[in-house]
């Protein structure tokens, strides 16, 4: 009896030992529920044998992509251009030769919110009489030094006299009216006609002699920046300033922001009919680039524009520069845009004319 019981104790003894070593090697796997879209899998070690059980990444959640703005397609009267050639950044300098110093531009001066008033005191209406003395043609303006107002070439070209109606604002308002001369009327109706120069300048008297300038100004306003003479503007923000239609009477200036898009040269003259046909006008024949090597007699903005804009100021808000008069605008058919012309002061022959 006591050797059977001793056989029983042995063999307890030993499936017991069998399943302390089962339970020390097992591992039990955890699954958690499918929507988690996971497995985590936990191990029991022993105190032997330590193991770093790392769990997979969680499965990445599907993101629904944003929906894409569409792509605008140009108005017609703008070219589809190439994009501009890739520059590399490395550059092969033969041996024994040395780089060119890179061009070093003049610092762009700060934009204050005094200056955009003062360009705001600057920007003025201007009605010159008609013909056949019933109404009169009406368009912007603005000051530069020593008592010039420039405008649009087409403002002006038709006026019955050379003398203008120049109106200063006062929180943009159009309510001093002044008056000044047109400067060679002859001459701007030539440069327009043949050469497509859509700028013209007229002249205040000086204010010694002009009481009634004297009683508002101690001197006469001016936009204060210089003419945009670096030719890469494309993509700079630009502002204009003008006396648009869509204010009653005209007597709001306006300010909006636009971009500049595109440049534009002369490439002949034609003849063309009114939109309502009742008569006939010289015009450029305009030609698009993209090109930044030179300045060109125009820039193309995206910016609405509306009648009695013709002549505001448009000003590179980015380098802080004068571009020139507005010339006029155009609706994209295609892509519901608005884009605007204006003449480049900083263009040679411009410049002969402002100078």
């Amino acid at each position: 009896m006591t050797k059977y019981m001793v056989l029983v104790l042995v063999l307890a003894a030993s499936l017991g030992f069998l399943f302390f070593q089962d339970i020390g090697e097992r591992k039990t796997t955890i699954t958690l529920p499918p929507s988690e879209q996971t497995q985590l899998s936990l191990t029991a070690t022993t105190t032997d044998e330590k193991q770093n059980t790392v769990p997979p990444p969680l499965s990445k959640v599907p993101v629904k992509p944003l929906p894409r703005e569409p792509v605008l397609a140009p108005p017609d009267f703008l070219p589809k251009l190439p994009p501009p050639p890739a520059v590399s950044s490395a550059t092969t300098v033969p041996e024994g030769l040395a780089l060119a110093p890179e061009e070093v531009l003049p610092p762009v001066p700060e934009f204050s919110s005094s200056d955009e008033a003062e360009i705001l005191r600057s920007v003025v209406k201007i009605e010159c009489p008609s013909s056949d003395g019933l109404g009169k043609y009406v368009g912007s303006g603005f000051m530069l030094k020593g008592g010039i107002v420039v405008t649009a070439a087409h403002v002006v070209k038709d006026s019955a006299s050379e003398n203008c109606s120049v109106i200063f604002p006062r929180e943009r308002k159009p309510i001093h009216y002044l008056h000044a001369t047109i400067e060679n009327l002859q001459e701007v109706i030539r440069r327009h006609d043949e050469e497509g120069i859509d700028v013209a300048i007229l002249r205040m008297p000086q204010l010694e002699s002009f009481p009634e300038a004297r009683a508002i100004f101690q001197e006469y306003p001016q936009v204060p920046y210089p003419l945009c003479t670096n030719p890469k503007m494309l993509g700079d923000k630009l502002l204009h300033f003008g006396y648009p239609s869509n204010y009653v009477d005209q007597n709001y200036l306006s300010k909006l922001e636009g971009e500049a898009v595109v440049h534009a040269d002369i490439k002949g003259m034609k003849t063309q009919l009114s939109q309502d046909q009742t008569y006939t006008y010289r015009s450029p024949i305009f030609q698009y680039t993209n090109s930044e090597t030179e300045v060109h007699p125009y820039m193309v903005s995206r910016v609405a524009s509306f009648y009695g804009d013709s002549g505001g100021l448009a000003f590179n808000a980015t380098k802080k520069c004068i571009v020139g008069p507005h010339r006029g605008g155009t609706i994209g058919r295609s892509s519901g845009e608005n884009f605007s012309i204006f003449m480049n002061l900083g263009w040679n022959r411009a410049k002969e004319v402002v100078k």
